[in-house]
């Protein structure tokens, strides 16, 4: 950090830098003079001590720089300095001439290879602060021009950095190659001066991200950052072919006396990591982001180790036939006991799993876990199924299917003892290999259900090319049942829909006698939730089935 202030203090003061060294290099040529004079004339060697300044001059003020000194120099040692003083004898002209020639050629070519020099370097400065393709200013140019901020005169105004995140760059990419996207990304400049409508230069500071940093009052920073957003809705023209971009936004204000100019750049790029994860438009950054992303890191971090420490364990909650109160089975949650944090939520890190390449680890755990307990179950008689969540990203592991195939086989299980839990988006996703895998599983009795059924995409158009069993309506139309009249409709809707399709219901999320009686009214086949049972370790649901001798008792106890 010192150095850099030692260099832009160099580069302020540089004017007068140079008049001082012109100065000290004309002082420099007339005490060479009064050598050359004093040790008896120039025939004697010390003449040669001319090329030093004529040498700096060249390097200090390039070629004009060094021609000039060298004429000045070849004066100076020229009509008026004696071969030898002693005896009087002068130069020729001839003499002082080549020799004033020769001062000039030096002093051009050390002016020369100077500036070449200098033109490389800022050639290099240039390429290390802009984007070559583009010629857009980068992430370092940003960086300079943040850490400039403490010098700008004070202000009442804001300094809002906005990084926009360009979502479908890589479908871009795939789809159109990558002179479309550089050339998309050469139109944003112009489209965020007319949005903004005040000339500030956009960074590219990666492949996929443009940030620009803007001065505005306060009152007109919503207005502002809501032109930008609808800017970006209007397709780009590329060769005539109209080109959609979508694109998120995360945002902070840039104090004047900030930390740092990373820690600006970062807060408004963990506003966009939010963004995307929301699927907003825009978010403001929050100091709370930061945390929580440090943590979720710490976490996930913590995982593969917790994996192997025995960290990790399953937890199975009932799910009953409605209609005889029979324990149909059970679904095996993970819990995670850490040491030093505590109980940690699944829904802490299995949906930051599920976004890692951990998830894979994850689920071969569940699913070994799950298959030991239930051949260990069926040993002491307690004959149900176990469902396992599986994710969209297990579904594209290649031979997925062949683990489950071999686990089965491995702990001696009939396939229709495992119900394979799978979200509706996981099922969006390369549709033609996920009918494949699933085929694969159901082929070996494996019960597929699809859970949270009604939160996701809309697979309607798909359920029927797919080998589902059950569809899971998610608790949060389960909850306020009956209260919920909208909740109603879909519930009963769902039912009827997946009776006519050959399927049974399950509704997760009882938690009262009211909904219990409802779903049993609408016909609904399964219920599972605190009314029955929380989540039990193996040896309590052992206790639990055998208490109850594996039937609910209607009486809305658990």
């Amino acid at each position: 950090m010192e150095a850099k202030q030692q260099y832009q203090w160099l580069y302020r003061h540089r004017h007068l830098l140079r008049i001082f060294a012109a100065i000290l290099l004309i002082v420099f040529a007339l005490g060479v003079y009064l050598l050359v004079y004093m040790t008896g004339g120039i025939k004697f060697v010390y003449s040669h001590s001319m090329y030093v300044p004529i040498l700096l001059s060249g390097f200090l003020f390039g070629m004009t720089g060094g021609v000039l000194f060298g004429l000045f120099a070849g004066f100076v040692l020229g009509p008026f300095m004696p071969i030898d003083v002693v005896t009087g004898e002068m130069q020729l002209t001839a003499n002082w001439l080549y020799r004033t020639g020769f001062f000039v050629l030096i002093g051009f070519l050390s002016g020369a290879a100077s500036q070449m020099t200098r033109s490389y370097v800022e050639r290099l400065k240039w390429a290390s602060e802009h984007d070559l393709v583009t010629q857009l200013p980068n992430r370092n140019a940003l960086i300079g021009r943040l850490s400039k901020i403490d010098e700008d005169k004070p202000s009442s105004s804001l300094l809002l950095l906005v990084v926009i995140f360009l979502e479908n760059e890589m479908e871009l990419r795939s789809s159109f190659g990558e002179a479309v996207v550089e050339e998309v990304v050469r139109q944003i400049p112009q489209r965020v001066v007319s949005a903004v409508q005040i000339e500030s230069p956009v960074y590219r500071i990666n492949s996929a991200q443009v940030s620009v940093l803007l001065e505005i009052d306060e009152q007109e920073q919503d207005a502002l950052l809501d032109r930008l957003v609808d800017a970006f809705r209007t397709p780009f023209s590329i060769n005539g072919i109209p080109i959609h971009i979508d694109v998120r936004m995360g945002y902070a204000i840039c104090s004047r006396d900030m930390d740092s100019p990373e820690d600006c750049l970062r807060k408004a790029e963990e506003a966009l990591a939010v963004a995307v994860e929301r699927v907003q438009d825009k978010v403001a950054y929050k100091p709370v982001f930061r945390s929580v992303k440090q943590d979720n890191l710490a976490i996930i971090g913590s995982l593969k180790d917790a994996l192997g420490d025995g960290q990790l364990s399953m937890h199975y909650q009932p799910k009953v036939d409605i209609r005889s109160g029979e324990v149909h089975g059970v679904e095996a949650l993970m819990r995670w006991s850490h040491p030093e944090l505590g109980n940690i939520p699944p829904g802490t890190f299995i949906p930051r799993a599920e976004q890692s390449t951990l998830i894979s680890l994850v689920t071969d755990f569940a699913l070994e876990q799950s298959m030991r307990q239930l051949a260990q179950w069926k040993k002491c008689g307690i004959d149900i199924a176990v469902a396992i969540n599986i994710s969209s990203r297990n579904l594209l592991q290649p031979g997925f299917a062949d683990l489950i195939l071999r686990l089965l086989q491995e702990y001696e299980l009939d396939g229709a003892s495992i119900e394979l839990e799978v979200t509706e988006g996981a099922l969006m996703m390369d549709m033609a290999h996920t009918i494949h895998e699933l085929a694969t599983l159901s082929n070996a009795k494996i019960i597929i259900s699809v859970d949270d059924f009604g939160t996701g995409y809309s697979s309607l158009q798909y359920l029927h090319l797919l080998p589902i069993s059950i569809i899971k309506i998610d608790q949060c139309f389960v909850r306020d049942l009956p209260a919920e009249k909208g909740a109603v409709n879909i519930v009963e809707a769902a039912v009827t829909l997946a009776h006519k399709m050959g399927m049974k219901v399950i509704a997760e999320g009882v938690e009262h006698r009211a909904a219990y009686d409802f779903l049993q009214s609408a016909g609904c086949d399964m219920a599972q939730g605190y009314l029955l049972s929380k989540p039990l370790a193996a040896e309590e649901f052992e206790r639990w089935y055998q208490a109850c001798g594996g039937r609910y008792a209607h009486s809305g106890q658990a």
